[in-house]
């Protein structure tokens, strides 16, 4: 008699197997419960496998363990939306700047008090090139520096950083040679700026008086905005992902700062 409820209780586990393998909450029959009742062994045991059905414990090695520290380490708070705030942002400083702080006459006082315009009046030269010079200069400098600059920047972004850039003078790779053009193009970019405000004003005109010039500016803190990411973002994909997008909405931006510039040159 002392090994019958052991049995019956083995044989109610042996007939209910199927259906707990498929449904784990499978209701048991009253038979079998009463038998686990009592014995205390199976008893014992049917607690401590149903507690640890509930709740499963992870070794510190095991693979689970091991997915659940990759998903905490995941879970970081994503970056900011730059490429979506910097633009307005940068466009809405620099109506500011342009408007109502005193650059206007600063560059203004400057650029005369030198005698630039003056100079360039004396030359007595053809009125296309007071018009256009500027607008040449930037289509050809930093149109080629940027366009091809922005090229290398998505070759970059697909993973063919490494490989050497087309007309690179010191075998620098795709990377490398972004960087760089992209840094002479800014510098052209500003340089090209004083240029327009000095051609401005050798006509007697102010750029300041453009949209022109609001485009201008924000083309230049957006340069300064993407040389912070490139210099911060180091491996991490978030920022990667957001210099890449907002170098596309910067170069967008200066394709309406062209037909800005078309604009005012025809307006002449």
């Amino acid at each position: 008699m002392r090994l019958t409820a052991p049995l019956l209780a083995l044989a109610a586990l042996a007939t209910a197997a199927p259906t707990l393998r498929v449904r784990p909450q499978a209701t048991m029959t009253a038979s079998a419960r009463s038998a686990i009742r009592r014995s205390p062994s199976l008893g014992g045991a049917r607690s401590v496998v149903s507690s640890s059905a509930r709740h499963p414990v992870s070794k510190p090695g095991s693979a689970r363990s091991r997915s659940l520290v990759a998903r905490a380490q995941e879970a970081e708070p994503a970056s900011p939306p730059i490429p979506f705030l910097a633009p307005p942002l940068a466009l809405a400083l620099a109506y500011a700047i342009v408007k109502a702080s005193p650059l206007d006459e600063a560059l203004t006082g400057l650029i005369d008090g030198n005698g630039y315009p003056q100079m360039f009046r004396d030359l007595d030269l053809p009125g296309f090139f007071y018009k256009w010079f500027h607008a040449g200069n930037m289509a050809i400098a930093g149109g080629a520096m940027g366009g091809y600059g922005t090229w290398l920047g998505f070759e970059t972004k697909a993973g063919r950083g490494d490989d050497p850039a087309w007309g690179a003078l010191n075998g620098e790779t795709k990377r490398e040679l972004h960087k760089l053009l992209m840094a002479g193009a800014a510098l052209v970019f500003a340089a090209g700026g004083l240029g327009g405000v000095t051609f401005m004003l050798t006509l007697n005109k102010s750029v300041f008086d453009s949209p022109h010039a609001v485009t201008g500016m924000a083309e230049l803190l957006l340069f300064a905005t993407q040389a912070g990411l490139a210099i911060s973002m180091g491996s991490n994909p978030e920022l990667r992902k957001a210099h890449a997008n907002l170098g596309s909405i910067t170069m967008g931006i200066l394709l309406a700062h062209a037909a800005l510039g078309l604009k005012l040159g025809l307006s002449l």
